[in-house]
């Protein structure tokens, strides 16, 4: 009998063990990610904002804002206007990009309304969108999005006959959904655990993240490696900034554009083959490029993720306003 309650007794004392480490471990991560998520109160300029582009349709063509409301999915227009809260999918789900279809990125979006936009492409009438009238709409689909299910709303016959025609030359096949919630549509890839990236910055439909920023004098570096130089917008970011040093951004941690939006560097952007798409033509470069150069130079010693990477991934801290010539700053002694 001794030896049994000897027994149990080691047990409770390994499980106590066990749950108190798991405890500890716990207020740990949950100390450590409190600590590193407290807004600076000390800034130091850094450049300004060049240009903001929003995405109304993922993989579709950017628009070019003067100003910009960000909050936690992304950049807002109006009440209902959301970048990349539009996505093109298969019938079965799976989404679709200018990856695998180029001409994509000549869909151009122009707002003309608290919710309305004209759909344009090459040889298509116009397609007028109104995102109110989907309130209306109890038509509900699933879609995948990077190995992730999202319920979403099926936008319409007249959409997706616009969006089959144009992308696939025949009326059927695709659809183009909306993502109607507030929440993000998928929980942070393992790759990105990283004790920063939250949730919470995984935003609508974007590869990554909610934001992303890309600074023009490193884009100017890489040109000037090119024998052909690229447009920034292949890039397809959120804000391209003015600053004096090339991959300054890699290492910034908190970055404040204007008086009131702030936001966590949360991870480095990997970059697919979109950049090798001229954005105007939808043409791939028949050398790579800009990829293969960057590949040269701009690989992450020890990731798993064997792509190059260039700009930042980015979730928000405090909401607020932007706007073109906003000053840029980070966290910083002045």
């Amino acid at each position: 009998m001794a030896s049994i309650n000897s027994l149990q007794t080691r047990l409770l004392g390994a499980v106590g063990l066990g749950l108190c480490t798991s405890i500890l471990s716990y207020l740990y991560y949950k100390y450590k990610y409190a600590k590193n998520e407290v807004l600076p109160t000390i800034w130091k300029q850094v450049g300004t904002l060049d240009e903001v582009h929003f995405y109304p349709i993922k993989s579709c063509a950017a628009i070019e804002l003067d100003e910009a409301f960000c909050e936690n999915l992304g950049i807002q227009v109006g009440d209902e206007i959301k970048d990349r809260a539009l996505m093109v999918i298969e019938k079965n789900g799976n989404l679709i990009t200018a990856r695998g279809y180029p001409k994509m990125l000549l869909i151009v979006s122009k707002i003309v309304g608290p919710s309305k936009m004209i759909i344009t492409a090459p040889g298509m009438k116009d397609l007028h969108f109104d995102y109110s009238k989907l309130v209306d709409i109890d038509n509900f689909k699933k879609a995948e999005i990077f190995g992730h299910s999202a319920r979403v709303k099926d936008c319409g016959e007249e959409c997706n006959t616009w969006f089959s025609t144009y992308i696939l030359g025949q009326p059927e096949g695709l659809l183009l959904v909306y993502y109607p919630y507030v929440d993000p549509t998928r929980p942070v890839a393992g790759v990105f655990q990283n004790g920063i990236f939250s949730k919470l910055d995984t935003g609508t439909f974007q590869d990554v993240s909610s934001y992303h920023l890309i600074n023009n004098a490193s884009i100017k570096d890489l040109n000037s490696r090119l024998t052909n130089e690229i447009f920034a917008r292949q890039f397809r970011s959120n804000f391209y900034i003015n600053t004096e040093s090339a991959f300054g951004e890699d290492n910034w941690q908190w970055i404040r554009i204007g008086n009131e939006a702030v936001f966590r560097n949360i991870a480095p952007c990997y970059r697919c083959i979109l950049p090798n798409i001229n954005p105007f033509t939808a043409q791939r470069d028949s050398d790579g490029q800009p990829l293969r150069t960057l590949k040269e130079y701009r690989m992450k010693p020890n990731s798993p993720l064997k792509s190059p990477v260039m700009g930042i991934q980015m979730g928000l801290r405090s909401v607020g306003r932007v706007k073109k010539g906003d000053a840029v700053f980070i966290e910083g002694a002045i």
